[in-house]
């Protein structure tokens, strides 16, 4: 009975891993114009693909975080740098500078992404700059969001962000947090329910990327496809792209 458990656990992987894969070009087409362009809030369309062309250095900012947070983040950065071809680091934290593992030419002023690790209460006023001075606004998304996150623009091309991770979560939501909210500020941002399997749906069961994700983050990093390209250039080299890539 143990072999057959094993064999039918076996099974239930793989079909499941294999219905993860059921996607066409079309569908990651679609999905793509949704994300890259989408916006949940409004239901509009953005004209132009937002993306950066400088490296995306990450710093964490103060002391007082969890170990953990430093592991996933590392490890995030290490995962979205492999997928997308576009640098990807954790550039400076307190435990690397303490430990002098930080880059021999490192300096301050490149850090463009920065991340904080607070008390819901201490969150409104320390990052309220970042949402034009709202702080009712940034109070309304401690209270409603697990994390939340916002990156700012120059002609399209995304050249600094923040990311706010609330302490009152536990471990396994921070993991989920810093997957999706590193990879959203990446120039994937929108979230859809019609999306899917992907992380960039709040209704899925995804808190890891999915390889649909994978395949959106390659189709925006390929070379061809520049800061602040039209939307419609934008998908006519996706769609390109994905049918060199991935032919069905």
């Amino acid at each position: 009975m143990k072999f057959i458990f094993y064999v039918l656990v076996f099974v239930f992987l793989v079909g499941a891993a294999r219905a993860e894969e059921n996607f066409s070009n079309a569908d990651l087409l679609r999905n793509f114009d949704a994300i890259a362009f989408g916006n949940e809030y409004t239901g509009k369309r953005y004209d132009i693909v937002r993306k950066w062309a400088k490296p995306m250095r990450m710093g964490i900012q103060g002391k007082d975080y969890p170990a953990y947070l430093e592991t996933f983040i590392d490890d995030v950065a290490r995962d979205l740098r492999e997928t997308s071809g576009h640098p990807v680091e954790l550039y400076y934290s307190y435990v690397k500078h303490k430990a002098k593992k930080l880059a021999p030419d490192f300096d301050q002023k490149n850090v463009n992404v920065i991340l904080y690790y607070m008390q819901d209460e201490d969150i409104p006023a320390a990052v309220a700059k970042y949402w034009n001075d709202d702080e009712d606004k940034v109070r309304w998304m401690v209270q409603n969001s697990t994390c939340f996150a916002n990156y700012f623009t120059k002609k399209g091309e995304i050249v600094a962000a923040v990311i706010i991770f609330p302490a009152r979560h536990p471990e396994s939501y921070h993991r989920a947090c810093a997957v999706e909210e590193i990879t959203q500020i990446l120039g994937l941002p929108n979230d859809s329910n019609t999306v899917k399997p992907s992380i960039f749906n709040d209704h899925s069961r995804y808190f890891e990327l999915t390889e649909h994700d994978r395949w959106l983050l390659r189709a925006l990093y390929q070379k061809g496809i520049t800061p602040g390209m039209s939307r419609n250039e934008t998908l006519t080299r996706v769609l390109a792209f994905l049918k060199r890539a991935r032919p069905e």
